[in-house]
């Protein structure tokens, strides 16, 4: 977005690799294509897409299908996006060789001290390395070092900001005759729950959660073995993924596995100074609304857009804007981002506990789900999804991306009037 814009910048990455083989997946939901498809990477991302098929719901003790629902073959046709997982590999991949100059890039450069100065920031790496800057974006996870000097500026976070109430252990499979691609799975279970969703040439994207006997405070160094992996699946190895298919045989087809806490929270200082968050340093969240990565995104191109409304007010993005600028561009980006981060972020915290089974609220939820339709999923789809944010006044992407914005609202209308696929035309 910056390089697109004009924009000087320079990153750093504390890590050697910046597309690193983690094991770890996402799923890119219609908000987070819509921006790819601004950047010019619709052709790119789109050689990894699947038509989704059906979602399956199931009880992990019983093997009892709850729902199988179809709403989401109806995304295509009311945003022109549809959703899909691939490796977090491959999206880091193909954002970075679609940068035209990579030499802004640095990776094993960590940041080891930010200073706010008069009329820039100052940055330190461990290697000694320096830069000074207008703004300080800080997209370095959990354990960000920026919100520590936002908060250092502020205020103190409270005590059960980032706990871990869950784990997680997730991983990439080979694929299961019987799993054809774009299909999903829910397996809802106490103790340990399951997600899997089937790729590109029906590669399996899966991750059980395990509810931690405590919670784990945010800073205590956590680390799982494979004993620890071992147990969770255990827990959940004779769970029916779907017919034929148990969660044994998607484990003994695993490529790689990993475990790692579910810490959640929403920073409530999103910004200070010259610096601002953004990503899991500032909205981190469980995987089930499959909205991590997308907001990450939003969260950019909110960012950007004002950061580009300093071009035409200025000569320029330069070491010259005032802190008054800073301070206005900053205040609107937190301000926008923040309601729409809680809403997002609760949603995917009581999904998380719904499929563990956690209190009365969960069985009432399951009973409930035997009698959604595909317009109530896709209602509430919707409600999340016309509220995405976009690069605005933007130069580049296919005509999707303003169907997208129309054709989303006005079928969003739709339903909440009358409530059917039928008066969208698509029964």
């Amino acid at each position: 977005m910056l390089e697109m814009s004009g924009i000087s910048y320079i990153l750093y990455e504390s890590y050697h690799d910046i597309a690193p083989d983690a094991g770890a997946s996402l799923g890119l939901m219609p908000n987070g294509l819509r921006i790819l498809d601004q950047l010019g990477l619709t052709d790119k991302f789109d050689a990894f897409q699947v038509v989704h098929d059906y979602w399956e719901h199931r009880d992990g003790e019983t093997g009892e299908l709850y729902k199988r629902s179809m709403f989401m073959k109806h995304y295509p046709t009311l945003m022109g996006y549809d959703g899909f997982f691939m490796a977090r590999q491959d999206v880091l991949r193909l954002l970075y060789d679609s940068l035209e100059n990579k030499s802004r890039v640095h990776v094993s450069k960590r940041v080891i001290s930010i200073q706010e100065l008069d009329d820039s920031a100052a940055i330190e790496a461990a290697d000694g390395s320096r830069f000074s800057c207008d703004f300080v974006a800080g997209a370095d996870g959990v354990r960000s070092i920026v919100r520590n000097n936002i908060l250092a500026a502020t205020v103190a976070a409270p005590t059960d900001y980032l706990q871990a109430e869950a784990a997680c252990v997730f991983g990439i499979s080979k694929p299961i005759p019987q799993i054809p691609a774009g299909r999903h799975f829910t397996i809802y279970r106490p103790k340990v729950s399951g997600l899997v969703f089937a790729g590109l040439n029906g590669r399996l994207y899966w991750f059980l959660f395990k509810l931690l006997p405590e919670p784990i405070e945010y800073g205590k160094t956590t680390s799982f073995t494979q004993a620890d992996i071992d147990e969770v699946v255990a827990n959940i190895s004779d769970a029916c993924v779907t017919d034929g298919v148990r969660w044994a045989d998607v484990w003994a087809a695993r490529e790689q596995a990993l475990m790692t806490a579910l810490e959640e929270g929403l920073s409530h200082s999103w910004k200070s100074g010259r610096m601002f968050l953004l990503g899991d340093s500032v909205h981190k969240m469980v995987p089930h609304a499959a909205m991590g990565a997308n907001q990450a995104m939003e969260s950019a191109a909110c960012f950007v857009n004002n950061l580009r409304k300093l071009q035409t007010s200025s000569d320029g993005i330069g070491p010259r804007i005032s802190r008054a600028q800073v301070d206005q561009c900053l205040d609107e980006y937190a301000k926008r981002r923040q309601d729409r981060m809680e809403v997002i972020s609760k949603t995917a915290a009581t999904f998380c506990r719904m499929q563990l089974k956690i209190g009365p609220a969960a069985k009432g939820f399951t009973g409930a789900l035997r009698h959604f339709r595909d317009e109530d999923f896709l209602q509430k789809g919707l409600e999340q999804l016309t509220a995405a944010e976009k690069l605005e006044d933007w130069h580049c992407g296919s005509s999707q991306v303003e169907y997208y914005s129309v054709q989303s609202a006005k079928a969003l209308k739709v339903l909440q009037a009358k409530g059917d696929l039928a008066s969208l035309g698509l029964a």
